[in-house]
């Protein structure tokens, strides 16, 4: 005996309220094969969403650290006299710059284009340790048609009434402008790439910067060691460990604004 098939009507209204209980991934078996084979706009299913690990793209030497935190960590005269012989004047704050990337792709399983609307990113350097460090941006995607794109988000951005996704209301312990914003230049292209073609897919090159005040403060505990053994003449490697992870928002036909996770995705920053 064949099941019944949900009206077209009945689809519409019942997808918000299970999106409110779980993503398209929970649907039941026999409600996903509803909604790819009811008419109209009821067949458009979320899209699959993976990121590359965050990659170091610039950073200070551990030298120039080391240079930097040497007279804030020895406080005798004479001492830092020997922190600016050996490792040198403390840099120019432009030298303390770091920058990383990751790459967002997202394919489309539907016969129809699908607006991606904001990319939601968070990333926590030496996680779960006392020095630990959490950040996370939103930034909006604006079209080929929007000449002044910046990413900058726009009200109501990486936001839904979703329970299974991160928003950005979830991390408000975040350390505010520790990733300052995308970095200008090249990157603003990527911003437009707001539309998955049909059956297509789209990767989002984006690179990020941090604020250097606040890396600085995160990064302090980690290097102390780093300035004792420069200054004993030993090189030595500075490793922090980062975790990420993320959400991407796009607009789907009779289901509306919907988040689609990425991560936690884990890697090492490696300075030298």
């Amino acid at each position: 005996m064949s099941k019944p098939k949900l009206p077209g009507p009945f689809l519409l209204l019942l997808a918000p309220l299970l999106l409110g209980m779980g993503s398209c991934a929970e649907l039941s078996a026999d409600l996903q094969r509803a909604l790819a084979t009811d008419g109209g706009a009821a067949r458009a299913l979320a899209p699959t969403v993976s990121a590359s690990d965050v990659r170091l793209r610039r950073s200070p030497s551990l030298r120039d650290l080391a240079a930097y935190y040497c007279p804030v960590f020895i406080q005798n005269q004479i001492a830092q006299l020997a922190c600016a012989a050996t490792l040198g004047p403390p840099p120019s704050r432009d030298r303390l710059t770091f920058e990383f990337g990751i790459a967002v792709a997202m394919k489309n399983p539907n016969n129809i284009p699908i607006p991606a609307l904001d990319v939601l990113l968070a990333t926590q350097l030496f996680a779960g340790q006392d020095t630990e460090g959490l950040g996370a941006i939103c930034v909006s995607l604006c079209g080929s048609g929007d000449p002044s794109c910046n990413g900058a988000p726009r009200p109501g951005s990486c936001t839904s009434s979703q329970n299974d996704i991160r928003r950005i209301q979830d991390f408000a312990a975040r350390v505010p402008g520790l990733i300052a914003g995308l970095v200008t230049g090249a990157v603003q292209n990527e911003l437009r790439k707001s539309t998955i073609a049909a059956r297509g897919d789209v990767r989002l090159d984006l690179a990020f910067v941090l604020g250097i005040d606040q890396a600085l403060r995160v990064l302090e505990k980690a290097t102390r060691r780093a300035v004792d053994e420069l200054l004993a003449g030993r090189q030595m490697v500075l490793d922090i460990p980062v975790s990420a992870q993320g959400t991407v928002f796009v607009q789907l036909p009779a289901v509306g604004r919907l988040g689609v996770g990425f991560g936690p995705l884990q890697t090492v920053w490696h300075v030298n």
